[in-house]
Order: structure tokens, then C-alpha cells, then sequence
């Protein structure tokens, strides 16, 4: 349950974290706050960040009264930004120059009518209310952004002392059955962060994947979870713990494959001539290439996959039965397989066959 508890901290000396350009937008929003005499919060994952002393570019706020007017008006003053609006989530978000964003809410609630389905929102009548709907006390804190030197931490769920002893803890038992994503979620902050779930959330985690709370959810809500783990600076880590969790059973069906995944993931990551966009989709394709062309086509379409990410899988998996036959052929069977298939089988197996026709 929450509590109405706050605590005072040095907003100005919190703020000063923030890199100049994402100060001066802080600066303008602040402004734009007072012209208006709205009621303004930095919420989540940057208050996070920030207490911890980290890096946080993109700026998380809420308003308590028209998130989307707010934001059109902050747009209209930020040079080179761009308005994208989701008025049934009554969010948008800002992107500015420098590929960040600020998103901008109106303080909102989520009522969710099954377990896995988006919720409906609907507006808040307090910041209490809107940080209550959020996945993990760690990203339910809130700091006032009045311009005042000093203001008030809004911590209702003790997040600051969770920071503090190095936990990922949920707000509710039944978080991750409205919400199976957080699951991903809840292990992406604690390899991130090097925290530990505590005990009950840990519990609540595993009873969900038991009990098929995953398969409440679209498989591209999941993937876009994956994707985010693939973006890491140790994607496998976050790929393991999911695997020990029960998270990746539909995908890394024991635990030679996961050996056999790390083995890949260990030759991608340190080929650095790779764009980190090829080198996400190596490391997706090596999530899969253990399965048949039908097994992939099927959870192609399952997950969403882009045609070129169906593609380097199956085109891998072809290319690594060609390598055992004739290589007199190789010349002419290169030409049906696509850069990054080469690529990835090269990886794979470390084939003379395959350096002419792969560049390093």
C-alpha cells in the first residue's frame, strides 16, 4: 500500500547531473510549467538514474492536468523537435535534436480488464495516484520540477531505500499477471543495475512464467523486450538470467543451446567492424538458427520479425548445410545468402570456405 512519504533533497544539485543540453530543455520546461501554473514532475526511470548518480538523457514528466497540451507547447519551443501524440494514452512524446526524447503524461491510472491486456487509462487526480500504477518502487519516485533550489522527493513506495540496498521489489503481488512484460522487465534492471529481486517479487516472477503468464501477451511485446536486451553491452547475461527464470523457454529450449548461444554471442560482440544495428540482428538470428526453416517461419510470425531478420536466420541455417557439401559450388550458392548470413555462419563455425565472400 502506499504512503505519503517525502523527503527533501538538492533538486539543483541533482539537476546538475544532467548534461548541458538536457539542463537548458529541464530549464524551458520549467518555464513552460510556470507560464501556465501547472503542476510538473520528473518521474521514473530519470529520478532513478539520477539518485544513482548515472547517465539520464531522456527526461520522463507529468503534468497533473493536459500532458498532450503541455507538451504541444513545449514542442512549439524546443528548435528542431518533433510531436508524436497518443491521445487513448493521453501521452506524447518530444523528439529532439541529439536522437532523445522527452515524454510527456498527464497524470494518469491503469485499469487492466485481463491479465496481459494494454490497459485503459484514464486521468489522476494526484502524482500519489499516477506513481501507483508504475512496475517497480524503484521507478515509482517523483521530483517536483518548480525551479525551487530544494523541493520534495515523492517516494510513496520507499524507492529511495530500495536504490539504497540494491533491489528490484514490485508495488503489487499481481504485477506481473496484469503485466507479464514486466518480467523482462524486473530482470533487465536487475543485470543492468546489478541489484537482486527481492524475495516475494522473485516468487511472484516465477509463479507468473509457471502459471503461462507470457502467453497472455503478444509475442511482439515480447521481442520488443528481447531487442531491448540485445542493445546491451552484455546482451547474453540478460539472455541467461531469462533463460534460468523460465522467461526463454519457447525459445532456448535446454541449456546446451543457451552454451551454444553464448558461444556466438561471444565471437559477435567481439567483431567490432560489425554496426550495432547488425550486430542486434546477429545476435537475435543466433537466438534461433538451432531451430528447423518451419520452427523459425512460424516464430517469425509470432514475434513480429522484420523480413530481414526471418531472412538472416533461415538463410544461416541453409548456409551452414551448404558448407558441408561440394566447394566447388560455394561460388555460385554464396550468391543466394544474404551479408549478414555469411557472416554469422563464418562466426559459427570459423570456415576458410567463407572468408572470400565475408569482410571482417
Amino acid at each position: 500500500m502506499a504512503v505519503e512519504l517525502t523527503m527533501e533533497v538538492p533538486i539543483a544539485d541533482i539537476l546538475k547531473r544532467l548534461d548541458s543540453t538536457t539542463q537548458d530543455y529541464v530549464s524551458v520546461i520549467q518555464d513552460t510549467a510556470g507560464r501556465l501554473n501547472e503542476d510538473i514532475y520528473l518521474v521514473g526511470g530519470p529520478v532513478r538514474d539520477l539518485m544513482l548518480g548515472r547517465d539520464s538523457i531522456d527526461l520522463d514528466i507529468v503534468v497533473r492536468d493536459d500532458g498532450i497540451r503541455f507538451a504541444t507547447l513545449l514542442a512549439n519551443r524546443i528548435k528542431g523537435s518533433d510531436l508524436t501524440v497518443y491521445r487513448e494514452r493521453l501521452t506524447a512524446t518530444i523528439a529532439v535534436p541529439g536522437r532523445r526524447h522527452i515524454d510527456v503524461a498527464t497524470m494518469r491510472t491503469e485499469v487492466y480488464d485481463r491479465p496481459g491486456a494494454l490497459p485503459r487509462v484514464e486521468a489522476a487526480p494526484d502524482i500519489l495516484r499516477d506513481l501507483s500504477r508504475r512496475d517497480f518502487t524503484i521507478n515509482a519516485m517523483a521530483v517536483k520540477l518548480d525551479g525551487a533550489d530544494r523541493t520534495e522527493l515523492v517516494d510513496p513506495f520507499d524507492g529511495h531505500g530500495d536504490l539504497a540496498s540494491s533491489v528490484v521489489r514490485a508495488l503489487h503481488p499481481g504485477s506481473f499477471i496484469d503485466d507479464p512484460t514486466r518480467i523482462y522487465r524486473a530482470i533487465r534492471f536487475e543485470v543492468r543495475l546489478g541489484f537482486r529481486i527481492e524475495t516475494q517479487t522473485l516468487k511472484a516472477l516465477k509463479g507468473a512464467v509457471s502459471g503461462g503468464a507470457l502467453k497472455t501477451i503478444s509475442g511482439q511485446r515480447r521481442m520488443k523486450e528481447i531487442n531491448i536486451y540485445l542493445a546491451e553491452e552484455r546482451p547474453f547475461v540478460f539472455i541467461s538470467r531469462a533463460y534460468e527464470l523460465g522467461a526463454l523457454a519457447d525459445i532456448v529450449p535446454d541449456h546446451k543451446t543457451l552454451e551454444d548461444i553464448r558461444g556466438m554471442y561471444e565471437k559477435i560482440v567481439s567483431t567490432r567492424s560489425v554496426t550495432p544495428e547488425d550486430r542486434r540482428l546477429l545476435l537475435l538470428a543466433a537466438m534461433f538458427v538451432h531451430l528447423t526453416p518451419n520452427e523459425v517461419s512460424i516464430k517469425a510470425g509470432y514475434f513480429g520479425m522484420t523480413k530481414r531478420q526471418r531472412t538472416t536466420i533461415i538463410d544461416t541455417m541453409l548456409l551452414l548445410n551448404a558448407i558441408g557439401g561440394d566447394p566447388s559450388r560455394m561460388k555460385s550458392v554464396m550468391r543466394r545468402y544474404t551479408d549478414s548470413s555469411r557472416l554469422l555462419a563464418y562466426l559459427i563455425t570459423n570456415s576458410d570456405l567463407l572468408l572470400p565472400y565475408i569482410s571482417l
